[in-house]
């Protein structure tokens, strides 16, 4: 019987690693570098190390999934439907990164300093809902189609399709994974836009449309141990001008590098 589960764990696990009930789990170290794209990153550093924490649980059609540096975030749902090549899930909680500012400014209310502090903005979380459906072929090719709309900020719509292969070279197993993804015009006023009211010198009016962005990821895998696992993986993101052309934006790509060792529990 196949069930879904995040293209990032599918394709570098191979297709034929599908989970039914039961799951994993892996602690490890990793080390990863990214370009600084957003001028409100302000701890950022070129390259930094991490704890890494992954894993995915399923149950009679409930699961969970927190697959390292996935470009899908944290994922809680049920999967509804699956045939030998297709797999339908809801996604009653999707969880990602995102901006917010602070609610105990009223930004009319602040002069020029205390805006452009006010528009630094601070971590927050997107939560969505949605639906998620995926297509094997064979053992190594996944395509996956997913859509989430936020409903913790009523922060938009973000949706995103990816296809991926996998193919192992003896012990060493590499894959492959292109995506494009969407995002509603609310979702990017949320992240890059500047109203009216917030404008400043620094950061200027700006009203985004919604956009596409495209990707692309390289990666291997080689078992060390019976337990121990290296991975490695490179990923660029292509900005679209709606990201681009925001006020906060220094780059016009993401490109992104991680390498780990992990323990497979």
């Amino acid at each position: 019987m196949t069930y879904a589960s995040d293209i990032a764990s599918s394709v570098a696990g191979g297709v034929d690693n599908r989970l039914a009930d039961g799951g994993y789990f892996e602690l490890g170290a990793s080390v990863y570098s990214v370009n600084k794209v957003d001028v409100r990153q302000s701890d950022y550093q070129s390259i930094e190390p991490s704890l890494l924490l992954s894993g995915m649980y399923q149950y009679k059609g409930l699961f969970v999934e927190m697959v390292h540096q996935s470009q899908d975030g944290i994922n809680l749902g049920y999967n509804i439907w699956n045939s030998d090549n297709w797999s339908l899930d809801l996604l009653f909680a999707n969880l990602k990164s995102s901006w917010a500012r602070s609610e105990e400014y009223n930004p009319a209310l602040l002069n020029e300093a205390g805006r452009n502090a006010y528009l630094m903005s601070e971590d927050s979380l997107y939560i969505g809902a949605g639906f998620r459906a995926t297509r094997y072929w064979g053992d190594h090719y996944v395509f996956q189609y997913r859509i989430v709309s936020d409903y913790y900020d009523d922060q938009g719509i973000q949706s995103s399709a990816r296809l991926g292969k996998s193919w192992q070279v003896r012990n060493w197993n590499f894959h492959a994974l292109a995506s494009v993804e969407y995002s509603s015009s609310t979702l990017n006023q949320y992240l890059f836009g500047v109203s009216s009211e917030e404008a400043t010198e620094l950061f200027p009016e700006y009203q985004p449309d919604s956009s596409f962005g495209y990707g692309i990821e390289l990666g291997v895998a080689y078992p060390i141990s019976e337990s121990f696992v290296f991975r490695a993986m490179y990923r660029i993101n292509l900005l679209s001008d709606e990201v681009t052309d925001s006020p906060f934006n220094q780059s016009d790509y993401v490109s992104f590098f991680n390498a780990s060792i992990s323990y497979v529990f």
